[in-house]
């Protein structure tokens, strides 16, 4: 030891001033091993770390350093010794140096464990210390690079660890908040730092805005082994929570890395034994055992297949599907075999994650700081290797649970069939028990004690103490030994039927039990950790999802006519009714559940923002939270931007303390609304309770001509059924319907289900030589398709000509049995379909206009369900009524199937309050007046709460294009009271006449437009794909001929229409689809110009050379999944004008919309990309534009049309042709046998 210091020291006189470190800690370690072998004086130890601190003390790597020398000294010893350090901290001059040193104190002082024997006010000066060293010495990193570490980063992650253990003392949130804010204003300066982005992940995870602790876990960008030793940070957190698409994602990226890796390791180390470098051999092969014994690949493993269950248990059969995608759990019982003997390894970086959760299992700000010294970085392998091993060892079990719990609960599955991990009958109820009999031993019990445990709890005569940390796994039990019991029936044996009851009330119970218990404790508070909330989460989406595959399972035993049909055996009924119990027991629960989720996500924004924004409000008090945020304005307000560089100045004026507030607020909100998957399930569950299957429906139309008197005149007209309108469909969402259509009039003709989203079945969207070729005179054809995922009101109508001014009717589509509407349940429901009336036969109108053409006659009368109103002549008697009791309150469902005119409806002296539009729910809101473009619906609620008398209901034109002839009559129905007066002579009194908006009033309409919204957050496509830019309008094309009868347009010209200069020709050889599907060429072109070819003042004053459109059957190509922004400008050709823009086969977000030009620069940031309106029509603004979005997730060809058939004829129109995706379940189904031939 002399020698070997003699020798130091001789290195140390002889250093000079050359940057060397390993001297001084040579000199130390000699001190050390001096004291561990009992020679040491700790004076000197303290001199050697002493002098290290005055020659490297400003480096960043002092603390790591010494961090082992410390280990030999005593807490006063080590105080002390922090005390001398400060003492020498004042001898250098050098800026950089002397922030270096001012931060290795400070670390120093975290290292010892000082700052938890600190008072709250010392702790809290320090962090204001940290905060303002920080902001003094931004100076020093004005040049910089974004890319390189500033000066002082450290400091503002040590003073979040000093606020967050100010929050731990005092339970003040205000210091966790400022906390995140001091986080946020360093990444505003700097956006790539590393440490500030884990603090902060893991302060929104403990608060539940896990979307955003996501967020920042993505912008790490985590490659390569990284996201072996980085994922602990947000994967566990992920794996209990209900952000799905993101654990998919997660999960994908890191089974794909580690997979990839273990083949590369493979391959290297063939390539080392080929070049017999054995040493390499060894080392390739060490280091691929260590990944494939990962506590985290093997969980991983485990938990992919398992969200998989939970993403599919709603629907058995897709469920059924992932199953045998896993070979029915079998490998995973092997895997839960073998996990017992298998040696795991921990490749997590622990060392990164903050002091006060050391590991993935241990949060210190949970529990009370009463008493708590120092919190060490822990590591207890063993301890967490045997946790690891015992979560592996259950869900790997669940699986093969789940697939036996399914089959043992359906007695009609009685085929023997043993491929694949099926199992006969017979042995399924024997392999249950047994694995229930393992699941049990996991838990620390034999089967029957275990039994007797759940029993006890649901019962009440034990606590849920007796579950301790277990409490899912628990419930699983309950849930599998119900299944298991269905056919086994050993409970029941000993208990006669009140065993099977018993094992029903068992889980419901359980469920109810517990999840009453924590939603009544819970926290509502935007500051409140969610702390219960991933529970509930594992609850409503493991046992509760489970036990509703069972029920699935039993119901679709009992209903022959599903999709598994019965082949032997017979169903046990006496199940049923408590399966009923059952359910509707679940549905409390959830319900329950969903209540307090609507509190959290419709609090009030504004009442959330000023709670956490008023927990950092000082005062001018020298204490508390506040005082760090104070710094941080202060510098912010007063910073001289030559000072700090342009690059900082900016940031700096970029933070924004309301906006770190607001993100906070949605983070938290978009978890609670994340969990609106609940309802998904509460709505299949509560059908579940009907037993009541989804119906399949069949309908006849026959297309025919019938004399219908209107006007005091007889025409012949196309009815269906002999009816105008016609019949009324009324289907549930979840139905099956067919339409069987026979043409027995002299034209050909297509159904239109309008709005209809008919998934993968375009063949059903009915617009001729679009989708199909039309039904010709005398010929069927039957409409097939299942309504999914829609409420409200549709309606049907000819897509053929003009035919669809007769043919049409109203298609209502009620929630599925059981479930409610989202609003107060009217006492009855009446559809009013708003139409045209022609004193001739509209497709005269029609062919007459395409001769000329000029613009086509207008109609003659409105009508409302096909009668014009007694405001007209020969029309009083036949007068729509509608009968209502005072206090009554009533569902109209108005539709606007006028062939070529918006119309403003009302009803006299009444408010409307607008709760549906095109078959999505809206926010409520009460207005006077609707304006409908054709094609639109919309749901009003109407309280009949006025003086007892008659009320017009009643619609009339909006008018928008300019010197443009149209009907200007008033079309009405009459609200009758059932107790209104009658006059002297005891004939009723005249209605009340309503007030109408002029025909031109735009502002009406705007404003009412304006209105409409989602009832809550919804899933805007965000990463836009296809950014397209339509304009719309009409045109003039230049006659050859001079004076020709066929050019009786403005000017000797005939009318056109287009988009994007396009006027779209339809084909008639056959049509798009089946061109499309069987790649036949020449019928169309995939070159629709995504934005106008020529760019002009489209609203302004055209030149006349630009009015003239080029034909075409042009399509535009959209990927599968796309995510597609339009934006659909109205020009100034001809005239502007509220052009209402149809789209098959989707339903799209309305974003924004605007008058005059579409300015991408500025526009954008007027979006709502909250809670949009949902729409399957919507309306140019006239001579302004409108924004929408969707997802293009639906395969085929879809028309996008003006609804104003006036103009569709003349080509205001273009389509889409959306690809295939992967698989059949993302392609289009094939096209009918009895699809119509041209």
């Amino acid at each position: 030891m002399s020698n070997a210091s003699d020798f130091v020291q001789k290195l140390l006189e002889n250093i000079g001033d050359n940057f060397l470190r390993s001297p001084y800690l040579a000199n130390i370690e000699i001190e050390r091993r001096r004291h561990l072998h009992g020679k040491g004086d700790a004076e000197k130890l303290m001199e050697s770390l002493v002098q290290y601190f005055l020659r490297c003390g400003h480096l960043a790597c002092f603390t790591y350093d010494v961090e082992m020398f410390l280990e030999v000294l005593t807490p006063d010893k080590k105080a002390q010794l922090l005390g001398k350090l400060k003492e020498s901290s004042h001898s250098i001059a050098v800026p950089t140096k002397v922030l270096g040193q001012s931060i290795t104190l400070f670390k120093f002082q975290e290292l010892i464990g000082n700052t938890f024997k600190l008072p709250v006010g010392e702790l809290e000066g320090s962090a204001l210390q940290m905060v303002e060293m920080y902001c003094q010495n931004l100076p020093l990193s004005k040049d910089l690079d974004s890319q390189e570490s500033m000066h002082g980063e450290e400091l503002l992650s040590m003073a979040c660890n000093a606020l967050i253990q100010l929050f731990w003392r005092t339970r003040n949130f205000g210091y966790y908040f400022e906390a995140i804010m001091v986080l946020e204003f360093g990444l505003t300066i700097r956006k790539y730092v590393w440490e500030y982005k884990i603090l902060l992940l893991h302060l929104y995870s403990h608060l539940g805005a896990l979307s955003l602790a996501y967020e920042w876990f993505r912008s790490l960008d985590v490659k390569n082994i990284l996201m072996e030793t980085v994922s602990h940070h947000i994967l566990p957190q992920m794996l209990v929570s209900p952000l799905w698409a993101d654990l998919n994602n997660l999960l994908k990226d890191y089974l794909k890395f580690m997979d990839d890796h273990l083949r590369e390791s493979a391959d290297l180390t063939f390539l080392a034994y080929r070049h017999r470098n054995y040493s390499k051999v060894i080392e390739f092969i060490q280091f691929k055992e260590r990944l494939q014994q990962s506590n985290q690949y093997l969980v991983a493993k485990v938990e992919g297949p398992i969200l998989q269950l939970k993403q599919n248990a709603d629907k058995i059969d897709d469920e059924e599907t992932v199953l045998e995608s896993l070979k029915c759990g079998v490998h995973f019982v092997e895997l839960s075999n073998e996990i017992g003997s298998k040696s795991l390894t921990f490749n997590e970086d622990l060392q990164s994650r903050p002091w006060w959760t050391p590991t993935a299992e241990r949060n210190y700000l949970l529990g009370p700081f009463e008493g708590v010294s120092y919190c060490p970085k822990e590591n207890s392998v063993k301890e967490r290797e045997a946790n690891v091993r015992r979560v592996i060892e259950r869900k790997s079990l669940l699986p093969r649970m789940i697939y036996l719990s399914i089959q043992n609960a359906s007695t009609s599955l009685k085929e023997n069939l043993e491929a694949n991990g099926t199992t006969s009958g017979s042995k399924v109820p024997s392999e249950l028990k047994g694995l229930l009999e393992r699941y049990a031993k996991m838990l620390g019990f034999t089967l029957n004690d275990a039994i007797e445990a759940v029993f006890g709890v649901s019962s009440g005569l034990k606590s849920f103490e007796v579950f301790g940390a277990d409490l899912i796994d628990w419930i699983n039990f309950s849930v599998f030994l119900n299944a298991w019991n269905l056919s086994s029936h050993e409970i029941g044996q000993a208990n006669g039927d009140a065993g099977l009851s018993r094992a029903w009330h068992c889980v419901d119970s359980l469920l109810e039990k517990y999840v009453s218990e924590k939603v009544s404790s819970m926290e509502t508070l935007i500051s409140s950790p969610w702390v219960d909330v991933p529970l509930l989460v594992q609850l409503v989406t493991e046992p509760l999802a489970w036990h509703a595959l069972v029920i699935q399972s039993c119901t679709r035993s009992s209903h022959p006519s599903g999709k598994k049909k019965k082949k032997t055996g017979v169903l046990d009924h006496s199940s049923l009714p408590h399966m009923r119990d059952s359910v509707q027991s679940l549905c409390n629960t959830l319900e329950e559940v969903m209540k307090w989720l609507r509190e959290q996500i419709n609090r009030p924004e504004d009442e959330s923002l000023d709670t956490l924004l008023s927990t950092l409000q000082n005062e001018g008090q020298n204490e508390g939270p506040g005082q760090v945020f104070h710094i941080l304005e202060t510098y912010i307000s007063s910073v001289d931007d030559t000072e700090v560089g342009d690059r900082i100045s900016r940031a700096l004026k970029s933070w924004s303390p309301p906006d770190v507030a607001r993100k906070l607020i949605t983070g938290k909100s978009m978890e609670a609304s994340t969990l609106n998957l609940l309802l998904g399930l509460l709505a299949f569950l509560t059908f579940l309770a009907s037993f009541s299957a989804a119906e399949d429906h069949f309908h006849e139309f026959i297309v025919e001509a019938k004399p219908v008197r209107r006007l005091c005149r007889t025409h012949t007209t196309i009815t269906v059924n002999g009816q105008f309108p016609g019949p009324t469909l009324e289907v549930r969402n979840g139905d099956s319907v067919a339409v069987q259509v026979t043409n027995r009039a002299k034209y050909n003709i297509t159904i239109h289900w309008h709005g209809l989203k008919q998934q993968r079945n375009p063949w059903a969207d009915g617009p001729e030589y679009v989708t199909q070729c039309p039904i010709q005179p005398g010929a069927t054809y039957t409409y097939r398709f299942t309504i999914t995922d829609q409420e409200g009101t549709l309606w049907w109508h000819a897509h053929s000509r003009w035919l669809r001014a007769t043919v049409y009717g109203a298609l209502i589509i009620y929630p599925r049995l059981g479930s409610p509407y989202p609003f107060s349940m009217p006492k009855q429901e009446v559809p009013l379909l708003l139409g045209e009336w022609f004193d001739r036969n509209p497709l005269d109108v029609q062919r007459l206009a395409a001769f000329t053409g000029g613009a086509p006659n207008v109609s003659d009368a409105y009508t409302i369900n096909g009668q014009p109103g007694d405001l007209y002549r020969c029309s009083k008697q036949e007068t729509i009524r509608i009968p209502v009791e005072s206090g009554e309150s009533l569902l109209l469902r108005v539709v606007n199937s006028a062939l070529n005119q918006e119309l403003f409806f009302t009803v006299a002296n009444h408010q409307l309050t607008v709760v549906s539009a095109d078959a999505a729910y809206t926010k409520p809101f009460t207005t006077r007046v609707i304006m409908l473009g054709p094609g639109q619906t919309t749901d009003v609620l109407v309280t009949a709460d006025q003086p007892p008398a008659r009320y017009y209901v009643a619609a009339r034109a909006y008018q928008t294009a300019q010197n443009a002839p149209f009907d200007n009559t008033t079309t009405t129905a009459i609200l009758e009271y059932k107790n209104a007066a009658c006059s002297k002579n005891g004939k009723p009194l005249a209605p009340l006449l309503p007030r109408l908006p002029a025909y031109n009033d735009t502002a009406t309409s705007t404003a009412f437009t304006a209105q409409l919204k989602s009832p809550s957050q919804v899933k805007v496509p965000m990463q836009i794909d296809e950014n397209l830019y339509f304009i719309v309008g009409l045109g003039l094309n230049n006659c050859t001929v001079p004076n020709s009868p066929r050019c009786q347009g403005p000017n000797n010209t005939r009318f056109a229409a287009s988009m994007n200069n396009v006027s779209f020709v339809f084909p008639r050889s056959t049509s798009l689809m089946q061109a499309a599907y069987s790649g036949v060429p020449g019928v169309f072109t995939t070159d629709f110009p995504p934005v106008p070819p020529v760019q002009f003042n489209y609203t302004g004053n055209v030149p006349r050379g630009l009015w003239s459109p080029r034909r075409g059957t042009k399509l535009y190509k959209l990927k599968y999944d796309a995510n597609v922004q339009i934006v659909l400008q109205d020009t100034s050709i001809v005239t502007t004008e509220d052009h209402p823009m149809h789209l098959h086969g989707y339903h799209f977000y309305v974003i924004g919309s605007g008058f005059g030009n579409y300015n991408p620069r500025t526009d954008p940031a007027k979006f709502n990309l909250v809670d949009p309106p949902q729409r399957n029509t919507i309306g140019t603004p006239p001579g302004g534009w409108v924004a929408i979005r969707f997802k293009a997730d639906n395969p085929g060809v879809w028309l996008m049309h003006c609804h104003l058939d006036a103009h569709l004829f003349l080509g205001l129109a273009m389509a889409f042709l959306v690809e295939n995706g992967n698989g059949p379940l993302q392609s289009v189904i094939p096209p009918p046998a009895d699809l119509p031939r041209c």
